[in-house]
């Protein structure tokens, strides 16, 4: 495992789902930590540039792995919800006679199952993460991208001193 901000460019996506979400957060703090934000060097917005490519990557990772979280749960609430209208109507055959009301009835009480609603809930919570994720992303892309600007700015101030 990476120790400190220096070797980040050793990030392997093979070996990435090894990490723990501890490892990518303790990483993420380190990285943090040895951002420079009073940069004013090239060698400064070098380092700083490569260490927010390297923020992004593990925000990369982040967000695939939630992504996954999501896309199973998803799953597994429909598993569960058809299961309940199934339920719910077998129970009404059995107590009554005649023809059963329609299946948005059935539909309904599987949606008021506790169950289903504990797992909405804990897929909403997933969702509000990834957005989370995906606004950090963004912004530090952003940031990126400022910093890559300063450092041509500087480049080229630079180069016309020694015109």
């Amino acid at each position: 495992m990476i120790k400190n901000g220096r070797e980040v460019y050793l990030f392997n996506p093979y070996r990435m789902s090894e990490w723990t979400n501890e490892d990518i957060k303790n990483q993420f703090d380190i990285l943090i930590d040895s951002y420079d934000s009073e940069a004013g060097t090239m060698g400064g917005y070098a380092n700083n540039i490569e260490n927010l490519a390297n923020q992004l990557y593990l925000i990369s990772e982040t967000i695939a792995r939630i992504s996954k979280d999501v896309t199973l749960l998803k799953s597994e609430i429909e598993t569960e919800y058809n299961k309940q209208v199934y339920i719910e109507r077998s129970s009404w055959e059995s107590k009554h006679k005649g023809k059963a009301p329609a299946m948005t009835y059935f539909q309904a009480l599987a949606n008021s199952d506790k169950s289903i609603m504990s797992m909405r809930q804990k897929l909403a919570e997933y969702d509000s993460r990834l957005k989370r994720f995906k606004g950090a992303y963004d912004s530090l892309e952003e940031k990126l991208n400022a910093q890559k600007k300063q450092m041509e700015a500087l480049k080229y101030e630079l180069s016309a001193r020694d015109l």
